[in-house]
């Protein structure tokens, strides 16, 4: 399959409505940890589903343990959800849920960070099905802990041939706590999501 491309007009639109998107997440989760958030502007990328871990390798540079946190996503938009934090910021993170820095565990970890990867995950697709006029279900997410992007395990490339990246980092700076929300969405998808686009652009 010949890679898809998105022209300008076409990457500019989506851009749009995933700031629209983005900004609905961000406002979600700031007023949950009653914190200020910023989300960088979406970068929208379209590669090989086979390069994904080398582009997770020069974006994330790991230092630190990570927890991964997958969520699927069935529909027009359809794939999958990436949720990437570290570890000194997943505790952080705790420290916002008021939990005592000497007993948190790992387990603990995980569940607030599935419990930010379901609501950003749902309030960001949900805003952008809502604004193409298509909706999406989600599949409960899933997490692992890793110290090399070599040990992510993702079913997710095995079953297409390329994807369409639109990534984000969001940034609790007060509190430092930094993590990176990438949406893959599979072939066919960017095909439907191509038209979608253009179905906008037809209006203006």
């Amino acid at each position: 399959m010949n890679l898809i491309k998105l022209n300008e007009d076409e990457r500019d639109c989506l851009q749009e409505l995933m700031n629209i998107a983005y900004g609905s997440a961000t406002a979600t989760i700031s007023e949950i940890l009653d914190a200020f958030a910023t989300l960088n502007v979406p970068k929208i990328q379209i590669i090989p589903a086979v390069e994904l871990k080398n582009y997770l390798k020069n974006k994330l540079f790991i230092k630190d343990e990570q927890f991964v946190a997958t969520q699927l996503l069935n529909g027009d938009i359809a794939g999958e959800n990436l949720f990437l934090i570290n570890k000194s910021s997943a505790v952080n993170l705790a420290h916002e849920f008021e939990l005592d820095n000497e007993h948190i565990n790992d387990n603990e970890l995980f569940d607030i960070v599935l419990e930010i990867t379901n609501i950003l995950s749902s309030t960001t697709i949900g805003k952008l099905a809502e604004e193409l006029d298509t909706t999406v279900s989600f599949e409960p997410p899933s997490i692992q802990k890793i110290d090399s992007i070599d040990n992510l395990d993702n079913k997710f490339l095995e079953q297409y041939q390329q994807i369409i990246i639109i990534s984000t980092e969001l940034e609790f700076k007060d509190q430092k706590i930094t993590a990176e929300l990438l949406i893959l969405t599979k072939d066919e998808s960017i095909l439907w999501l191509q038209n979608a686009l253009n179905k906008i652009l037809d209006k203006y």
